[in-house]
């Protein structure tokens, strides 16, 4: 009985694997993460102390996650807009390359093939399969010369997404002892429940990463630590030199 053959990567439709999911997605949840954790525990840090109100620490810090939610979403969707436009521009090339001289592409296979070790009889197989299928050609060509995945393109408004709502959740940390307790009590809560988020979260990341977990929420309070620190430093100094 015949066996279907299966198609290649390329044309292949469906439902993206969940790993392939949560790579695309990580590099935009750690950024929005901390970003959302760090800034907005060192602004309403230094509002709680100039201010002693709660009504301001709570105001600002919902214009704060509001505003910088977005702003850091509409980055995040125009930097990936642009790099994928980019990406797409180097395949419509390559695309263009293939049909305009196959021969060219048949020495450049055997060419890369060779340099890898392949003997003859193979690199005379692997060009004939590929120069049979454009689409499968232009793949292993993008993969192999330019470095590029033509089915795994980053996704913009997904990146977008996930950077605005880690953006969101980071920043609630910081607020929410203000709801309900006193500026004195709130900001060491605050601090606390911000660094112990960064701690879990990176042990997080290093699970989904396969790296000993404590060690990478370690490095990212450490980071995220020294990030605050210099901000609150230089807070300080600017706060002398005004006055």
């Amino acid at each position: 009985m015949d066996r279907k053959k299966p198609a290649p990567p390329s044309s292949r439709k469906g439902s993206r694997p969940i790993s392939e999911i949560v790579r695309s997605s990580l590099r935009d949840a750690v950024f929005g993460m901390q970003d959302g954790l760090i800034s907005t525990l060192g602004a309403l840090t230094g509002i709680a102390k100039g201010t002693e109100s709660r009504t301001a620490v709570i105001i600002s810090g919902i214009v704060i996650i509001v505003v910088e939610s977005l702003s850091m979403a509409a980055g995040a969707y125009l930097s990936s807009k642009s790099q994928r436009q980019y990406l797409q521009r180097l395949l419509r090339e390559e695309e263009e390359t293939i049909a305009r001289d196959p021969e060219g592409e048949r020495r450049e296979i055997w060419e890369m093939y060779r340099a890898r070790g392949y003997l003859d009889a193979e690199i005379e197989m692997i060009a004939n399969r590929l120069l049979s299928d454009r689409a499968l050609l232009l793949e292993d060509m993008a993969h192999k010369e330019l470095g590029i995945s033509p089915t795994k393109l980053e996704n913009p408004a997904g990146n977008a997404l996930v950077m605005g709502i880690a953006y969101i959740l980071g920043g609630l940390v910081p607020i929410l002892p203000y709801l309900a307790l006193s500026i004195d009590a709130a900001i060491p809560v605050s601090i606390l429940g911000t660094f112990l988020t960064l701690f879990l979260f990176g042990g997080l990341k290093g699970r989904l990463t396969r790296q000993v977990w404590w060690r990478s929420g370690l490095e990212m309070v450490v980071i995220a630590g020294i990030a605050a620190v210099a901000g609150y430093l230089v807070g300080q100094l600017a706060n002398l030199w005004l006055r």
